[in-house]
């Protein structure tokens, strides 16, 4: 199966393991090797046009959300250089792994995640609130709840990992482990992308809930600027297939 044409080689390796929006699919050996049914390529080409335009979408709201953000801040007094976190790496003590966990950039990672829960949980408890949010959302709000639940615990073990490799290179090198730390960081930055555009879409739907949904998205965009300023190469990583 490996040989047919058209697969992209290592494509599954720097992904974001989320096969249904997911625009290569057809050229995707993991997914081949997963599907319990396969369905002829024609139906999977077609399956990953709809995702790539929806990605495309996307796109166009994160270019929106980013603007929103710069806007809110200037409105609430917020200085651009405020939204900027900085981040240091300590000297790793016995456990790389602990030392990962407890980066800034991993708990706010893991913050972000209880933050999601009780955003969701107060607007279940609004009095208009007749049905969970989360089980029967709005037609119009299906897709942004889509991503924000996708990648609400996505980030928090990518960011551990790229973090852990990055102080496991102080004591081993190799153009390899450059790759993957670079790698999975630009797939946790891509998934910070497209959550801030999804919680976009939801800031001014729930005014009681718009402080929070403001946090939210402030919140994010630290991260963002954080993971971008702890690996500076990892948005020019080239991922098989994506970019």
């Amino acid at each position: 199966m490996a040989d047919e044409p058209g697969l992209i080689p290592g494509i599954y390796i720097y992904c974001d393991r989320w096969c249904e929006r997911c625009a290569f699919t057809s050229r995707c050996l993991q997914f081949r090797i997963e599907a319990e049914e396969m369905e002829s390529s024609n139906a999977l080409e077609n399956f990953d046009a709809l995702n790539l335009k929806f990605w495309q979408e996307m796109g166009d709201v994160l270019v929106q959300a980013m603007r929103l953000i710069r806007e809110i801040a200037a409105k609430e007094g917020i200085e651009p250089g405020d939204l900027q976190q900085e981040t240091v790496f300590s000297e790793p003590p016995e456990s790389l792994q602990r030392d990962a966990r407890e980066h800034p950039c991993a708990t706010a990672a893991l913050f972000y995640a209880g933050m999601v829960n009780e955003w969701f949980a107060a607007v279940d408890e609004l009095p208009e609130a007749e049905e969970s949010l989360l089980t029967h959302p709005p037609h119009s709000l299906e897709e942004p709840i889509q991503v924000i639940r996708q990648y609400q615990y996505f980030l928090y073990p990518k960011i551990v990992r790229a973090v852990e490799g990055r102080l496991s290179k102080k004591k081993a090198s190799g153009s390899d482990m450059e790759d993957d730390i670079n790698g999975t960081a630009k797939v946790a930055l891509i998934a910070i992308d497209r959550t801030l555009a999804a919680w976009s879409v939801l800031y001014g739907e729930y005014p009681a809930q718009e402080d929070s949904t403001l946090s939210i998205l402030l919140h994010l965009d630290r991260l963002r600027r954080s993971v971008e300023v702890v690996f500076p190469a990892a948005r020019a990583f080239i991922r098989p297939g994506f970019d």
